[in-house]
């Protein structure tokens, strides 16, 4: 593609521009692009940038061809502790580096690129966050799929050191192959998946019919957000975690994304009901052919065969296959509802390229040293 070019690849930096100009931009690369996530959309970008606090400093990443733009990014300026003592200079790209921040969780990270220039976009961009000067000494990749985790592996290779923070697999549900097949959708899952399935989808229809209902409205959205805000935190405190909506920028952001996305048809809020009897929420994101399985609040009763989970996924999943998906995704994380649900999975990574000064290189034989003694030990590191 690059010899469709008139002049070669460079990427650069500068500041944000007014949130409408950069909106229009933004979303007239968007209609170039062939295979982005929800999350590199003007929705979460945009959501994100106008709801993160003061003194945050960010940049627009272009990646560009004479006037020409291919790719944008957004890179957050901020600083990593190293061994307690230290704190390095770090670039996050669409993330803050702030746990408090970065809990919205964004997957399918990367940059917003136009089609067939997406090799080359991911190339010139990481070759500019690794050779940025002695300024950039260390880089925060989050959620990266597989195809941009092996470029920044390859790229870092000779004088960086990596760190592979998290690597979780994200399963999923082809619903392109079930739909193709004509066949059920239970029937692609394990004997014991389709019984416990059966046994529960009976367990719930004897207490009354079970409907997948959606909000129809902002109002609506935002009443049933509240809703499942409490049965997900109730059920986390109760296993003494903080849950999702401990941070306060986390219900905060997802007001905001709702304002913004809900009136195109991106935004699927769901009460999943037996009879009068609630069960479960889901919060999930539709963009393009895909479902994304986003946030979810489950009503846990005391009987085995009550799996709100399990159920109020399938509903999702049925009526994606109605609305004609192709993907229903559960997103990152190993819950058992996921595996057993799921027809195939992949890796998402989070990964932080760091230059090896002194203080990096203490605290990676640290850890390796660390990870030795335990696997000698028989401890699983996770």
């Amino acid at each position: 593609m690059t010899s469709d070019l008139k002049q070669p690849l460079e990427t650069s930096a500068g500041p944000i521009p007014s949130l409408d100009i950069l909106a229009n931009e933004w979303c007239a690369l968007e209609r170039q692009s062939v295979n982005h996530s929800f999350f590199l959309s003007w929705h979460w970008i945009g959501s994100w940038l106008k709801t993160l606090p003061e003194g945050i400093r960010r940049q627009l990443l272009r990646i560009h061809s004479g006037d020409r733009t291919l790719g944008l990014g957004v890179i957050i300026q901020g600083r990593t502790p190293v061994l307690k003592l230290f704190r390095l200079p770090q670039i996050a790209l669409n993330a803050t580096g702030d746990t408090g921040l970065d809990n919205i969780a964004i997957e399918y990270n990367g940059f917003l690129t136009a089609g067939g220039f997406e090799e080359e976009v991911i190339r010139s961009a990481l070759d500019w966050f690794l050779s940025g000067g002695p300024s950039i000494q260390s880089v925060l990749l989050p959620g990266i799929d597989p195809i941009l985790c092996k470029a920044a592996l390859t790229t870092a290779r000779g004088g960086w050191l990596v760190s592979r923070l998290n690597e979780v697999p994200s399963p999923y549900v082809d619903l392109k192959h079930i739909r193709n097949k004509g066949e059920d959708y239970l029937s692609h899952l394990s004997r014991n998946t389709r019984q416990m399935m059966r046994r529960s989808l009976r367990y719930y229809e004897a207490i009354g019919p079970l409907r997948y209902d959606c909000a129809s409205s902002i109002d609506e959205a935002r009443q049933l957000l509240g809703e499942l805000e409490q049965a997900h935190q109730a059920y986390w405190r109760a296993q003494g975690r903080p849950g999702a909506f401990a941070k306060p920028y986390f219900r905060l952001f997802h007001e905001s994304l709702i304002r913004s996305a809900f009136v195109d048809g991106h935004i699927e809020l769901a009460r999943i009901n037996a009879g009068d009897t609630t069960i479960g929420y889901l919060y999930n994101f539709l963009w393009r052919d895909t479902v994304y399985a986003y946030q979810s609040g489950f009503l846990y009763g005391e009987d085995n065969l009550a799996r709100p989970g399990c159920i109020s996924h399938y509903m999702a999943i049925f009526s994606a296959l109605e609305r004609g998906y192709d993907v229903y995704d559960f997103m990152a994380g190993i819950r058992r509802h996921k595996t057993s649900l799921s027809t195939g999975q992949q890796n998402l990574s989070w990964l932080q390229i760091q230059r090896p000064v002194m203080p990096v290189r203490v605290q990676t034989g640290m850890k390796t040293i660390i990870t030795k003694i335990r696997r000698q030990a028989g401890v699983r590191t996770i």
